[in-house]
């Protein structure tokens, strides 16, 4: 499923977007993946910061094609979009049956502030 990250990570790299490492120190507005998945009781979350922006409306319409790539990726393997998209575009869940075992997948893209770090302190 990581898969799907970097596909669509490379996606972006293929368009020009700017990386991270650079945006990050420099950009009004971060757009992060936040990943959650499910399988049997076993829950995870992640937080990816995935690119920077100079405009909340540009930080948003990548968030929108990035949710895209991950719903081609979802259909492509099989997977089952549980409920509508949410968020503007922004937001999906769904599932995948691999090996017989059915695992949940929840995937967000939000724009947050560059100085706002979503990731939980450790």
């Amino acid at each position: 499923m990581r898969a799907l990250v970097v596909l669509a990570l490379l996606a972006c790299e293929v368009g020009g977007a700017p990386s991270f490492a650079g945006a990050q120190s420099s950009s009004a507005w971060i757009l992060w993946e936040k990943y959650y998945t499910k399988k049997g009781t076993i829950e995870t979350t992640t937080w990816e910061p995935q690119d920077g922006f100079e405009q909340l409306a540009d930080c948003r319409k990548a968030a929108q094609q990035l949710l895209q790539f991950a719903l081609d990726y979802m259909k492509s393997a099989g997977g089952k979009l549980l409920g509508p998209t949410q968020l503007d575009g922004r937001a999906a869940m769904f599932a995948v049956t691999e090996s017989g075992v059915e695992k949940t997948y929840d995937i967000r893209y939000l724009c947050f502030p560059g100085t706002f770090d979503p990731r939980p302190r450790q």
